[in-house]
């Protein structure tokens, strides 16, 4: 299946979902709305997709209109922490820097950030780590990105 076919069908899974499901819906609106993009954006392109969207607008909302979001939770995904924690790829980082630069990147975060870094990356599919405390949590990212990243190696060695 093409891409562009399956881009379709996971969107078009996306509006039934929506529609099926106000939480899901405005959960959707939430994270949309909170997205602060950190690329600027002519005018232009922002018009010409204005023109292309079916739906009208209500409001567009602006650059200088945006608020400052509340302190996120740990749930909430880690771009919304700011800072270094927004940057951090656990399974990129051990590629480049091993098991100690990754660490190291680690040791400046606090458990929040820590935890939402797992919710972001999925690092805990089993859910063992609500529990651990602040290094525990942060071995166990080390440990989930070198098996991801030797997964990876075996995956694309070819």
């Amino acid at each position: 299946m093409s891409l562009n076919k399956t881009l379709d069908r996971l969107f078009d899974e996306i509006r039934r979902e929506a529609k099926r499901n106000p939480d899901f819906a405005d959960r959707l609106d939430a994270v949309l709305q909170r997205h602060d993009s950190r690329r600027d954006v002519s005018d232009e392109v922002l018009e010409d997709v204005a023109q292309d969207d079916p739906a009208p607008a209500v409001s567009t909302p602006t650059k200088s209109k945006k608020s400052k979001p509340a302190a996120p939770q740990a749930s909430e995904p880690i771009a919304a922490l700011g800072g270094l924690a927004a940057e951090i790829n656990p399974a990129g980082l051990y590629r480049k820097g091993g098991e100690e630069g990754l660490a190291s990147a680690l040791a400046d975060q606090d458990l929040g950030a820590l935890r939402a870094l797992v919710a972001e990356h999925n690092l805990d599919p089993s859910g063992v780590t609500p529990s651990l405390t602040r290094d525990e949590l942060a071995a166990h990212i080390v440990s989930q990105a070198q098996r991801r990243a030797e997964r990876d190696e075996k995956m694309f060695d070819y």
